[in-house]
């Protein structure tokens, strides 16, 4: 009788494939399709869709099956027990009137990869190579590799959807594959011999913040009333997308901290001049907006404001961040003489509200700080010291452009801006030999474009320009900008982290924290809050590794204090850290060695969790003891023993009570290290590249570098 009921089911399933329903009900989360990863040897979750109150058989080809109900809303979860290592298998799952099957699933070990822009970072990133791109690219052949890639998606809510695909480590496929967590699996892949599964889930410029529930957050001080949204509010969060939504957008080429990184640097290369990595693509870029500065005496009707004065002021909200075209007339009594044009640009805030412009004298380009293809770089033109201007904000610009005598006329003139941004403009003056012509005052605007967030498909710097080009707009409906981003508290984890909660995983590997430098003071407590959450969402304590952020210049004295959060966090049971400070590049804060990175990931996670010997991290602060005029430094992790190797500077220094810190001379004895200076009589602490840029000086004899430290 059993037999019949189930031959019946049969039946009627071939009979409805037959007739090619168009109605799919069945479904699964779209983690659970073809060339998946399973973990291994465990109880795994699968979930799906389904008719209410409906009989979902899954049968797998290991030979394991179960049986389950929809609830009354469709909704179906079962949990499958894997086998050890081994694959392909298939999974089927029946209803009453459909057959899914997933093909091609490899049951081995599956990790999660989070974190920041040196997660993302893949073979063709936006904003330097990865290492040994071309080589992987031509040799990857590793079909038991495979990457989930989450679509990046920020939400106010949590939610159950993902999308993305899992992808065979198979030549240039693994293009879009982030590099530290594919060297990380390389790894374990060479080392364990068995399928390796990846879900990347990362995205560049993202705080810490944004990646852990609003549960957790909730019990964070100064969070509350950074994640609890008003109706009234996301009301107005609709408003400002509506608005931005009749427009046409192009994005936006790169953001300001990328010209301002630019302006720093000599070159990526011999050949290739850092700037023009950047600012190629705005050398480009059309707004249509061209003809309003090549027609003269056009703006008659334009609305007016008065400089100097805030662009951010431009409109009654006192909100706008895009592109203006600024314009006004000018009498020029003495033609004949060379004039200096004298532009203050006022910062009011961080580098990432772009400040750029390019003016036009008489319908003719004077100049561009983003130069001409033909030109160097016009910041590197005027020999700018743009390390020294931007070392602290607000700050002022004060440039004197050099016009010549043929660019003026006698009589009228016109001078046109089209400025980038939202600073302030300081004074405008024309100074000749013997004579001044004021610039202040009224000018005439046209608003060409202004920037908000990207509203579908995400790409670096995430930020559209929506252009202005409509006849007629009425700005006086353009509502407040209220949004939230990628950037609000909990945004990513609803829309990048909850969706893939139960998803069975081994662990997690994080590298984040160069956006929270700057709060350095309270990233422990976030890090602290985000692991015990993953945590507690996937029931388990799984092991959690993660990379100390690399030197960078432009960190104002941060970087360090961000350093020694991160190695605290080691506090935290089942934590691993990989130190870079002999990998970073001082002017790239994405820095091209990633395969270092995912393979000393992957060494933390074979000692602690695979069983292998040997040591896995560089030494680590132990206790400082003071001895007379000296200090001596214990460390964890010294393996074989301790190696200085020499550079410019060791990199240790002591200070007395003062905290005053001078270079220390010091001497490997055994496991410590001694450190004096005969400018500190009475030491007190020490402390071990403490700098922004500190290169790693101090390792174990196994080749692993010694963190940052201090005794304080």
């Amino acid at each position: 009788m059993k037999f019949n009921v189930k031959l019946k089911r049969l039946i009627f399933v071939f009979l409805v494939i037959s007739c090619q329903s168009k109605q799919n009900y069945l479904s699964l989360n779209n983690l659970f399709t073809h060339k998946m990863v399973l973990q291994r040897n465990s109880t795994v979750p699968i979930w799906g869709k389904s008719r209410p109150n409906e009989e979902i058989d899954v049968k797998c080809s290991w030979g394991y099956s179960s049986n389950i109900l929809s609830d009354s809303l469709g909704n179906w979860d079962s949990n499958l027990e894997t086998p050890d290592a081994g694959g392909p298998f298939s999974i089927k799952v029946i209803s009453d009137t459909e057959v899914v099957v997933i093909e091609d699933v490899l049951i081995g070990e599956v990790w999660l990869a989070a974190g920041q822009s040196n997660m993302e970072m893949d073979f063709n990133y936006c904003c330097n190579t990865t290492d040994s791109s071309e080589y992987e690219l031509n040799n990857a052949n590793y079909p038991k590799i495979r990457m989930f890639n989450v679509k990046k998606e920020y939400l106010l809510n949590p939610t159950v959807d993902i999308d993305g695909l899992w992808t065979k480590a198979e030549g240039d496929k693994i293009e879009n594959f982030s590099a530290v967590a594919y060297f990380f699996a390389k790894k374990l892949h060479k080392e364990l011999k068995i399928p390796i599964g990846i879900i990347h889930s990362s995205w560049g410029g993202s705080d810490i913040e944004s990646w852990i529930s609003k549960e957790k957050l909730l019990n964070i001080d100064g969070f509350k009333n950074k994640i609890t949204f008003t109706p009234n509010q996301k009301s107005q969060f609709k408003k400002s997308i509506d608005w931005f939504s009749n427009f046409e957008s192009i994005a936006m080429p790169s953001s300001g901290f990328d010209l301002m990184l630019g302006s720093y640097t000599d070159k990526i290369d011999s050949n290739m001049n850092y700037s023009d990595f950047f600012i190629s693509d705005w050398r480009a870029l059309n707004l249509y907006d061209q003809v309003y500065i090549d027609e003269q005496d056009n703006f008659e009707n334009w609305n007016k404001i008065k400089l100097p004065g805030s662009i951010k002021n431009i409109l009654p909200s006192n909100d706008f961040q895009g592109v203006v075209i600024l314009k006004k007339k000018f009498m020029c009594k003495e033609s004949k003489i060379n004039y200096k044009l004298k532009f203050d640009e006022i910062s009011l805030g961080w580098a990432g509200e772009l400040r750029e412009y390019d003016i036009y004298i008489n319908g003719k380009k004077l100049i561009s700080t983003f130069g001409n293809k033909e030109d160097n770089n016009y910041y590197d033109k005027l020999g700018k010291d743009f390390k020294k201007q931007y070392s602290t904000y607000p700050f002022k610009l004060e440039t004197l452009i050099p016009i010549s005598k043929d660019k003026l006329k006698l009589g009228k003139n016109e001078i046109a801006i089209r400025f980038y941004g939202s600073g302030e403009i300081g004074e405008i003056l024309l100074i000749g030999e013997d004579s001044l012509i004021n610039l202040n005052g009224e000018w005439s605007y046209r608003l060409s474009a202004e920037v908000f967030k990207q509203l579908n498909e995400y790409k670096y710097p995430y930020q559209n320009y929506f252009l202005y080009n409509k006849p007629d707009i009425d700005f006086s409906k353009r509502p407040p900008i209220n949004s939230f981003g990628f950037s609000t508290p909990r945004s990513i984890y609803n829309g990048m982290i909850h969706p893939l909660i139960p998803y069975k995983i081994k662990g997690a590997i994080w590298y984040q924290g160069e956006n929270n430098a700057f709060r350095h003071s309270e990233y422990g407590e976030l890090f602290k809050a985000l692991i015990e959450d993953w945590r507690d969402k996937w029931g388990m304590d799984f092991p959690f590794y993660y990379v100390q952020i690399a030197p960078y210049f432009n960190y104002y004295g941060t970087n360090s204090s961000l350093r020694e959060v991160q190695r605290n966090t080691l506090k935290i049971p089942k934590t691993g850290m990989v130190v870079t400070l002999d990998i970073g590049e001082n002017y790239d804060i994405h820095p091209s060695n990633k395969h270092a990175v995912g393979y000393r990931l992957a060494k933390l996670a074979l000692n602690n969790d695979y069983g292998y010997l040997g040591i896995s991290s560089g030494p680590l602060f132990k206790k400082a003891e003071i001895e007379k005029d000296k200090i001596i430094v214990t460390f964890d992790y010294v393996g074989s023993g301790l190696l200085i190797k020499q550079n410019l500077r060791n990199e240790f220094e002591i200070a007395s009570l003062n905290k005053k810190y001078f270079k220390a001379d010091i001497k490997i004895i055994g496991e410590t290290i001694e450190a004096s200076s005969d400018q500190v009589q009475k030491p007190q602490f020490v402390r071990y590249a403490w700098d922004d840029t500190s290169k790693a000086t101090l390792f174990n004899l196994e080749g692993y570098p010694a963190s940052s430290f201090t005794s304080e």
